[in-house]
């Protein structure tokens, strides 16, 4: 794997379904901008999801070596926050980290994605990304950071048409935004189960629930009532 070593540029791969694809980040393209909105723009070329519909992606063990306690690393669009909620970023989140790289040059990625209320950023069902190491996706059905089944082109299809439903985020959004600043989660997801969609909220394996479901003998991620 190539290194760092204080690099202006970096390029990784991602693979989205069967493909890989490049993404390149340049550090030194504004030493005041937040450079991490690099990677979700070029993610918008990838998917074919508008960048106004993602609200995050994270990076689950990035470092090993010299961050062995960080579970993973989360990065927030700017582009999909409310008007007027800019967050004010410190230096440690615009300026890149050399001696101890988040996203690492010449790495290979799986892209992995959920769905998300987002209440803090754009306030609206939204995409949500993980960018897994290739040595973490194991050829099983699901492992510790990367579940197999839920990434399908069936799946992200409809992961994409329910982030990009503004008529279902108006009516979710009066529902559970008050619930959430309040960190009243479990009101919120109790909404998601009446409008039929927590199932594509929660990041839970299929194989996981499969088991849940045997030991609890039901499945509780929707509720038939409501379409």
């Amino acid at each position: 794997m190539a290194q760092q070593s204080n690099k202006p540029k970096i390029t990784f791969k991602v693979k989205h379904f069967d493909e890989y694809h490049d993404i390149v980040i340049d550090w030194n393209e504004d030493r005041n901008r937040y450079n991490y909105q690099q990677v979700f723009d070029q993610l918008e070329s990838i998917t074919g999801v508008p960048s106004r519909y993602t609200s995050s992606f994270s990076v689950p063990r990035p470092d090993e070596v010299n961050r062995p306690y960080t579970i993973a690393c989360h990065f927030y669009n700017l582009k999909a926050y409310s008007s007027g909620l800019l967050p004010n970023l410190g230096p440690r989140f615009r300026y890149s980290n050399i001696e101890s790289p988040l996203i690492v040059d010449g790495e290979r990625y799986h892209l992995e994605y959920y769905a998300n209320y987002s209440h803090r950023v754009s306030k609206r069902i939204s995409m949500g990304y993980a960018l897994v190491k290739e040595r973490y996706v194991t050829d099983e059905a699901f492992s510790r950071d990367f579940c197999q089944h839920q990434c399908t082109e069936s799946h992200f299809a409809r992961l994409k048409d329910l982030v990009s439903n503004n008529e279902m985020s108006a009516k979710i959004a009066p529902l559970v935004q008050p619930l959430m600043e309040r960190n009243l989660y479990r009101g919120a997801e109790n909404i998601f189960r009446e409008f039929n969609f927590e199932q594509y909220l929660r990041v839970t394996c299929v194989e996981e629930r499969s088991e849940e479901i045997e030991e609890n003998g039901n499945d509780d991620l929707y509720i038939r009532t409501r379409g």
